[in-house]
């Protein structure tokens, strides 16, 4: 396994150079999904451990139904396995594998958001289980032990991670173009504080991806709003010391990792907010009020005006989910989305251009395809048909704005 070196130099190439796609001309933008179909890699010894492989299987499923019943290649999905496999058959996806800069960057933002003590452990630990595996004649690939109860280690978790960090980072670079897109990547990471992996996360994607932007420009300001049913007590430990980065999660009373029972504002910069609610809430019934109590500490014209939203996506708040006691249902997650859209267009566009929106999959556990009230791939299905009908509208907009600016100036006669 290669370790990437520190201090080297970074080339940022072209978008379509480095993603293997191209920015189309016209009015309904794709929606961009980046994934790893060697993510299966990472996985425990038992298959009934509910952070598996099969999590991302089945949201691709459900992706594929969607990609027929839309047509112009408005959802476009990218593998970026080092070396890419066919996770469902018929699946349309293109190869867009990391160039060595991006896994290089990708690592850096790790090692500013968490300790290095973190980072380079798990690296050395796991080079050294695999040249231990190498010398005893068996496969590099194998079991490492566990963090704790919850979170496992394989020697493929590392590169597995770093691929998701990867991933995140280049979904923002690209929602920055196209207006939003998605990293649908496993383990999940806003539990990992800046010293402790833990959760079923071993490293913090949504913090990377913030500090990413933040390196780009340490002025703008970034939103992230978690809807995991689980506080991320480790995108709290990391962005509360950065001013530019509000972070908001709505979660579940009396549920690990049993912190964030309060409404509270935190932090030095009191840049965290708590919003629990209880166990049972429904979207009319606790959730709505607190996904807006959210949304108006994130978003807040002339105060709070970010440049870019960050979504940690989890769909645990699901009734059928086993791992929460929250009731939400699938169509839960479209409404959820549609209120983020119109609260993202209060603000005044900058620089000709609204506030531009990532995804990245935290949660959410439940794999059934006849779960009541719906399950992780159709709460995400629901949260795309939001932002395909959000960029419908946006689009229409446009061309009404377009054919108004376009039209000619009635004549006027003098009698």
């Amino acid at each position: 396994m290669a370790i990437l070196p520190l201090g080297s130099r970074l080339f940022w190439l072209p978008l379509a150079a480095v993603y293997g796609f191209s920015s189309r001309q016209n009015n309904n933008k794709p929606f961009h999904v980046f994934f790893d179909s060697s993510n299966k890699l990472h996985r425990d010894m038992s298959p009934l451990h509910p952070e598996q492989p099969r999590r991302i299987s089945v949201c691709l499923e459900k992706l594929q139904e969607l990609q027929q019943d839309y047509s112009d290649d408005r959802i476009q999905l990218h593998d970026v396995a080092k070396e890419p496999e066919s996770l469902i058959h018929g699946l349309v996806s293109r190869y867009s594998p990391f160039t060595h800069a991006e896994l290089e960057h990708a690592r850096n933002m790790l090692l500013q958001a968490l300790s290095d003590d973190l980072v380079l452990k798990l690296e050395e630990n796991t080079r050294a289980s695999i040249q231990q595996r190498l010398r005893d004649g068996k496969s590099s690939l194998g079991h490492m032990g566990y963090i704790d109860n919850d979170t496992y280690i394989t020697t493929a978790s590392l590169d597995v991670c770093l691929r998701a960090t990867a991933a995140w980072i280049r979904a923002i670079d690209v929602a920055q173009h196209e207006g939003v897109s998605m990293a649908l990547t496993r383990p999940p990471g806003h539990h990992a504080t800046a010293k402790g992996s833990n959760g079923f996360c071993l490293f913090n994607f949504a913090a990377a991806a913030a500090l990413h932007v933040l390196s780009k420009d340490p002025m703008v300001k970034v939103s992230i709003i978690d809807t995991d049913v689980h506080y991320g007590q480790g995108v709290s430990d990391i962005v509360q010391h950065y001013p530019n980065i509000r972070y908001a999660s709505i979660h579940q009373k009396q549920c690990f990792p049993h912190m964030g029972e309060t409404l509270s504002v935190l932090g030095p910069h009191a840049n965290v907010y708590t919003v629990p609610v209880p166990p049972e809430s429904t979207w009319t019934c606790g959730f709505e009020e607190a996904f807006n109590g959210a949304l108006n500490f994130l978003i807040q014209p002339n105060e709070w005006e970010p440049n870019v939203v960050i979504v940690c996506a989890g769909f645990d708040a699901l009734d059928s989910d086993e791992l929460a006691s929250c009731s939400l249902v699938a169509k839960d997650y479209y409404t959820m989305t549609e209120l983020l859209f119109q609260k993202v267009a209060t603000l005044a566009p900058s620089n000709n251009r609204q506030p531009y929106v990532m995804l990245g999959l935290e949660g959410g556990y439940q794999l059934s395809k006849t779960a009541g009230g719906g399950g992780l791939a159709d709460a995400l299905a629901e949260t795309v048909k939001a932002i395909l009908m959000q960029q419908e509208d946006v689009a229409g907009a446009s061309n009404t704005m377009q054919s108004l600016q376009t039209r000619p100036t009635d004549t006027i006669c003098n009698a």
